[in-house]
C-alpha cells in the first residue's frame, strides 16, 4: 500500500509543471540595443563563467577581491570584469560566435551568469559591447560612439564627458612599470602604512589612493604615455583623432591605468554630470593580451564597454515580437578619412531611422562589397578619400551598376526616394 503510495506520489510530482514566468522587459535596454544594432552590434550568444574560468582568474591580482562591482567603489572600479573577459575569449575560441564573422561585434547584458563577485541585481546589471578580433583605431572609436549615443538618450539631462588614456603594448608596459617602480621605492617612507603595503602588492595602487600624500606623489609619477611604443602611440592617436572628429569631449587622464592583469592600449569611463554631482557611467578597456596570459597562445585583440543604465523592467509582459526592418543599404569606406567621417555619417542615419549594414574593421573595397553581395543588399553606400574630402558618399545600385553621387546635405532625403 505504501508503495503505491509512494508510486502515485511520484506520478503527481511528474504533472507538476511550473509555467513559465513571463520575459521582463526594459525599455532602457531595448533601446540601447536599438543603438547598438546601428553600429553593428549583434547580441551575442547566451554565455556564462565556467570553473575553468575562474581557476584562470584566481592566478592574477584581482583573486584577492571580495567586493568587485565595477562602479560602486573607486579603488576596484575595473575588478569583476576579469572572469568575464577570460569566458568571453574562452567563447571565441571556442568558436561559440563563429557565425558572426570575424571580428565579433556584439553586446550582452552582465553580470554573465556564473560569476562568482555579482549577484544578479537590477542596480547591478550593464550593457556591454565588445569587440573581438580587431586591433583597429576604429574599434575603440565604435565602442565610445556607440556608448556615447546609448548614455546621451538614456541620460539627456547629464553632461557626459569621456577620460581616457592608454597604457600601450607589452614593452610600454614593462617600461612604465619599470619607472614606477623605481619612483615608488624612492617615495615609500612618505606613504602611509597602508598605502606602502597597497603599492607593495600592486604598483598600480599608487594611483587608486586618494590619501594626500599619494594624490601628491600620482603628479609627480612618471606618465604611462611617456613610455608608449611607436605603434602604440600612433594607435592612440587615431583613436584621438576619431573623438575628435565625432565632436566628443574628452580629458586624457595619465592616472587611468586599469588593470595589470589584463588591461593594455587604451583605457576609458565615461563620466555623467548632473547638478555639480559626477557619476561614472561606462567604464572600458582593450584587454589584448589576457589570451595570451591566461592560455600561453597568442594575443587576441579585444576591447569592451560596460554601460550602467539603471534598467527599470516592466514586470510580467511578454515581450511582442517586433518586426525586423532589412536594411536596404551596406555603407563602405576605404581610406582613413572616409573611416573618421563613417561613424557621424551612421549617427545621421539612425536619427533618420534608415536601417544600414556596414563592415568598418574592414579595409579593402573589395571585401566590403563582397560582403554586401552576400546579404543581397539591393544598394551600397561607398564614401572614399574623394567623397570624404567633398562630403560626399556614391550611392550605387547593386543590381543595374548605375551610381550617383550625393552631397551628405540631400542623402537622407535621397535614400528615403530609392525603394
Amino acid at each position: 500500500m505504501k508503495a503505491k503510495n509512494k508510486e502515485k506520489a511520484k506520478v503527481a510530482k511528474v504533472k507538476v509543471v511550473k509555467e513559465k514566468k513571463p520575459a521582463r522587459i526594459s525599455p532602457e535596454i531595448e533601446q540601447a540595443r536599438s543603438v547598438a544594432g546601428y553600429y553593428g552590434f549583434s547580441e551575442l550568444p547566451e554565455i556564462s563563467v565556467e570553473k575553468e574560468d575562474i581557476i584562470c582568474a584566481k592566478r592574477f591580482h584581482e583573486s584577492h577581491l571580495k567586493s568587485i562591482h565595477p562602479f560602486k567603489d573607486r579603488s576596484e572600479r575595473f575588478g569583476g570584469f576579469l572572469e568575464e573577459k577570460i569566458a568571453m575569449l574562452r567563447s571565441f575560441t571556442d568558436k561559440k560566435f563563429a557565425e558572426f564573422g570575424i571580428p565579433v561585434t556584439g553586446h550582452y547584458e552582465a553580470p554573465l551568469r556564473g560569476n562568482p563577485h555579482m549577484k544578479r541585481s537590477i542596480d547591478e546589471e550593464t550593457f556591454n559591447l565588445e569587440i573581438i578580433g580587431s586591433n583597429k583605431s576604429i574599434a575603440e572609436a565604435t565602442i565610445i560612439e556607440a556608448a556615447f549615443v546609448i548614455l546621451r538618450e538614456r541620460y539627456p539631462d547629464q553632461k557626459l564627458t569621456l577620460e581616457i588614456n592608454s597604457i600601450g603594448d607589452k614593452d610600454s608596459i614593462a617600461k612604465f612599470t619599470r619607472e614606477l617602480g623605481n619612483f615608488c621605492k624612492k617615495e615609500m617612507n612618505t606613504f602611509t602604512k597602508e598605502c606602502k603595503a597597497a603599492i607593495k602588492k600592486d604598483i598600480f595602487a599608487l594611483f587608486n589612493c586618494e590619501h594626500d600624500v599619494c594624490a601628491e606623489a600620482q603628479g609627480r609619477a612618471p606618465k604611462p604615455m611617456t613610455y608608449l611604443s611607436e605603434s602604440s602611440r600612433t594607435h592612440f592617436k587615431e583613436v584621438l583623432e576619431y573623438l575628435e572628429s565625432l565632436n566628443i569631449p574628452y580629458d586624457i587622464n595619465h592616472n587611468l591605468l586599469g588593470s595589470r592583469s589584463y588591461c593594455s592600449e587604451t583605457i576609458f569611463e565615461i563620466h555623467g554630470e548632473k547638478d555639480g554631482k559626477e557619476s561614472i557611467l561606462a567604464i572600458g578597456e582593450r584587454y589584448n593580451s589576457l589570451a595570451k596570459k591566461v592560455w600561453g597562445k597568442k594575443d587576441i585583440s579585444a576591447v569592451g564597454i560596460a554601460l550602467l543604465i539603471h534598467p527599470h523592467f516592466i514586470k510580467n509582459v511578454r515581450p511582442a515580437k517586433k518586426k525586423i526592418e532589412n536594411a536596404k543599404f551596406f555603407f563602405i569606406q576605404f581610406g582613413f578619412d572616409a573611416k573618421l567621417k563613417s561613424l557621424s555619417l551612421i549617427e545621421m542615419l539612425r536619427q533618420a531611422k534608415i536601417p544600414v549594414n556596414q563592415s568598418l574593421s574592414k579595409d579593402k573595397l573589395t571585401v566590403q562589397l563582397g560582403a554586401a553581395e552576400k546579404m543581397n543588399i539591393p544598394y551600397v553606400l561607398i564614401m572614399g578619400q574623394k567623397e570624404a574630402m567633398e562630403d560626399s558618399v556614391v550611392v550605387r545600385n547593386m543590381e543595374s551598376r548605375s551610381q550617383e553621387t550625393v552631397s551628405m546635405n540631400e542623402l537622407i532625403s535621397y535614400l528615403k526616394k530609392l525603394k
